[in-house]
């Protein structure tokens, strides 16, 4: 099975750079990698030194860069026609009434079709292992954190159609895809794999970029605890576009810069810190990836950078008692939000929600309490004793 790499960053912090440089430093070590974007702007191309028009090149088709590494652009509109027009993992039956209802370009208006088009796109090169490593340039934070829930959203949904009480399109839309017809089927069933995967800290590794400033900083934080509350693994922080060595020291802008450095150092303490300068020249091209990667890495193994976290879940602590843990850095207990219905258990912190269903064995046991030990949300289920 591949290694899959996220790449996800702050607003100006050259996450695309860092993603491709990283799969060029990977492919000069014999690694078959391919990088993804699910990104509109089409900054990968860019990066990778193709020169196309503002708005063509390739559509739907992996580029080849060196006999070891390729990307794709994904074009969810040209994915949605291809998948829907040729049956390929039952896309229409993403909507209730199939195609002859509603065309393509109707549910390519959707953002949670097309988060249902990437996921699968993403699956459909994991299943063909045609690469060692996929790496994924992902879009904004916000559009990273709702393409990861997809999955455990369509299965929110879903079991909230159950009920006659729930209304909205919206809600057939996703729910459309976890029952019914062969086909959806096949789509939940391509899905949860996928999902499974990005959930697997052996196979996939969440990589930060931020640049040295208050308000990227924040978000880089903010993003480290929305990626946690999800489950997925971080591996490493990159701080991007730092002022040259050689810059004036005594500078405001460098002695600025270097308190925010330090401050982000102390807030990621337990996770890998990289630090690329400033280039001086516009990253665009293999010639200057190569001496971005060599900045960035320092000659070490681009992919496996560290020892997974490991992942954290549901333990049984004893008979009729388990604990559910979450990583959940730089929060503090009265920042989360718990509820529970049932067998769904639902966390929040801030604008994140996500929503746990307890397996059989802990359903049926009361919650007995929820306490933060470090950067660990621990919830316990047990029996009340003398019951």
């Amino acid at each position: 099975m591949a290694r899959i790499i996220l790449v996800s960053g702050t607003g100006g912090s050259g996450k695309t750079t860092v993603a491709a440089a990283t799969g060029l430093a990977a492919s000069r070590r014999g690694l078959r990698t391919l990088v993804l974007s699910f990104d509109l702007s089409r900054g990968l191309s860019a990066a990778m030194g193709v020169e196309s028009p503002l708005f063509a090149g390739p559509r739907g088709v992996p580029v080849g860069v060196n006999d070891h590494l390729s990307f794709h652009e994904v074009d969810v509109g040209e994915e949605l026609r291809r998948g829907w027009n040729g049956g390929q993992g039952g896309l229409a039956a993403l909507v209730d009434g199939g195609p002859e209802r509603v065309n393509a370009e109707e549910v390519a208006m959707t953002a949670e079709a097309a988060h249902v088009v990437m996921l699968l796109r993403l699956g459909e090169y994991l299943r063909e292992q045609q690469h060692d490593l996929v790496i994924v340039d992902c879009p904004s934070t916000r559009t990273a954190l709702q393409l990861l829930n997809t999955v455990p959203a369509m299965s929110w949904y879903a079991r909230k159609q159950q009920t006659p009480t729930q209304p909205g399109r919206k809600a057939r839309l996703l729910a459309a895809s976890l029952h019914g017809a062969d086909a959806s089927l096949e789509v939940r069933d391509r899905l949860n794999a996928v999902d499974a995967l990005l959930h697997d800290p052996e196979v996939t590794t969440l990589r930060l970029v931020t640049t040295a400033d208050t308000v990227s900083g924040q978000e880089a934080q903010r993003a480290y605890t929305y990626f946690s509350l999800l489950g997925l693994a971080v591996d490493c922080v990159v701080i991007n576009r730092l002022a040259p060595e050689a810059a004036d020291a005594g500078s405001e802008q460098v002695r600025t810069q270097q308190a925010h450095v330090e401050k982000l150092q102390r807030a990621f303490s337990s996770l890998l810190v990289l630090k690329v300068p400033h280039q001086s020249t516009e990253v665009v091209g293999e010639k200057p990836l190569e001496v971005f990667a060599e900045q960035l890495y320092q000659g070490e193994d681009p992919v496996r950078l560290t020892a997974p976290q490991p992942a954290l879940g549901i333990r049984k602590d004893a008979v009729d008692a388990y604990s559910l843990e979450v990583r959940l850095p730089f929060v503090a207990k009265s920042d989360v939000e718990l509820s529970r219905r049932g067998a769904e258990f639902v966390i929040q912190v801030g604008a994140v929600r996500r929503n746990v269903v307890l397996p059989r064995m802990i359903a049926l046991l009361p919650t007995s309490g929820a306490r933060m030990e470090g950067d660990r949300l621990i919830v316990s289920f047990q029996t009340e004793r003398g019951v």
